[in-house]
């Protein structure tokens, strides 16, 4: 902050470039400064969604606690706020910086930044000083983190609702695969890039794509091995939220249990399983099937993983793991002679059942003999 004509303004460093014809100043801002002069409005914004809010939020405190955590460049509207100066970019006192894109995570790194008085003061009360002292350090490393911003200058405001249309509807994501190359912040990510490096040798599995083609040569990707490792270990089928449960597991032993799961289908699946024309084995669905069916041995037949794992073998002397074969009945599609919506969670649940009713009434034999 500078004295400039008995005011205070704010100083703003940055480079100016045209986008689209129109001025942009490329800058960042330590959030606690930028918490004070931004702005939402709401004819050009949508409707914040706290669901999407909260997520964030914990995503930003969880990786405050572990390491750091990055966001694209926030893209702001300076409707004549900012001025350029000899000394550099001047934002007048009380002026106003209206977001166009990054409203949930600015809200969100206000809600986290609340969410941590909050803790610390019930840390204080319960006079845990340490604790207290740690979270003061999250608090002071969200309020000094640099927003990375790109602020066009001299927008309308129907212009300001073009560019958040343009930004919603024609930006794309960083690729799911590609992110989980890179993703430190979530255990089963990197649980399955170790696993994904010990099978490296084994079979192809594709390291970008979640969605495989039939001309894909991969047996599996990245993303699907990660859900198959969170049905795994949790059953769980649709989106997991938090810390893994690995329950009593050791690391060594996750790892252990994990690779043995691919390495099965080895002795499982044909020897070209990675080819979907001919066989169901590379499908989504099937992979996470039997991920959810030794889940539910293990549950509920007091076995290991290690031996629901070995049990899974039993499959290959009843399946084919042709598209036609009967135990895809419910999923086959007769006009396309191919097996569909093999991967809902509905589906995936119904075949995992059914693999674990024939492994157990082979279980049911070698112990009557």
């Amino acid at each position: 902050m500078v004295s400039s004509n008995n005011d205070f303004r704010t100083l703003i460093g940055g480079i100016e470039y045209n986008q689209f014809g129109k001025k942009v100043l490329a800058t960042q801002l330590r959030f606690s400064t930028l918490e004070a002069v931004f702005e939402v409005d709401s004819e050009v914004q949508r409707r914040l969604d706290p669901q999407r809010r909260s997520e964030i939020r914990e995503y930003i405190i969880r990786a405050l606690k572990e390491k750091d955590f990055y966001f694209s460049p926030f893209v702001f509207s300076a409707r004549g706020a900012i001025e350029k100066t000899e000394q550099g970019w001047s934002l007048a006192p009380g002026s106003k910086l209206y977001i166009l894109d990054g409203q949930h995570r600015a809200s969100a790194m206000a809600s986290a930044l609340s969410h941590l008085k909050s803790q610390k003061e019930t840390a204080e009360e319960w006079g845990s000083q340490i604790e207290a002292s740690k979270i003061q350090v999250y608090i002071d490393n969200l309020r000094a983190y640099p927003v990375a911003m790109q602020v066009y200058l001299e927008l309308s405001q129907k212009e300001e609702r073009q560019l958040f249309t343009d930004i919603n509807t024609e930006r794309k994501e960083a690729h799911i695969g590609l992110i989980m190359q890179y993703d430190h912040r979530d255990a089963y990510s990197e649980l399955t890039r170790n696993v994904a490096n010990l099978l490296q040798d084994q079979f192809e599995i594709e390291q970008k794509l979640s969605r495989l083609t039939k001309q894909n040569s991969a047996v599996t990707s990245l993303p699907i091995i990660r859900r198959c490792l969170i049905a795994l270990f949790e059953g769980i089928l649709t989106v997991k939220k938090g810390d893994p449960n690995f329950r009593y597991f050791t690391s060594r032993e996750v790892l252990t249990i994990s690779q043995s799961f691919f390495e099965v289908w080895l002795e499982l699946f044909p020897r070209k399983m990675a080819n979907r024309k001919c066989y169901v084995s590379g499908l989504t669905g099937i992979q996470i099937a039997l991920a959810y069916a030794v889940y539910h041995l293990t549950k509920n037949y007091s076995i290991t993983h290690l031996e629901a794992i070995h049990h899974l073998k039993v499959l290959k002397r009843h399946c084919s793991w042709k598209h036609d074969d009967p135990l895809f009945s419910q999923l086959y599609d007769p006009t396309t002679r191919k097996i569909k919506n093999h991967s809902s969670t509905t589906a995936i649940g119904k075949l995992a059942m059914i693999f674990v009713e024939i492994i157990e009434k082979e279980r049911m034999v070698v112990l009557d003999r």
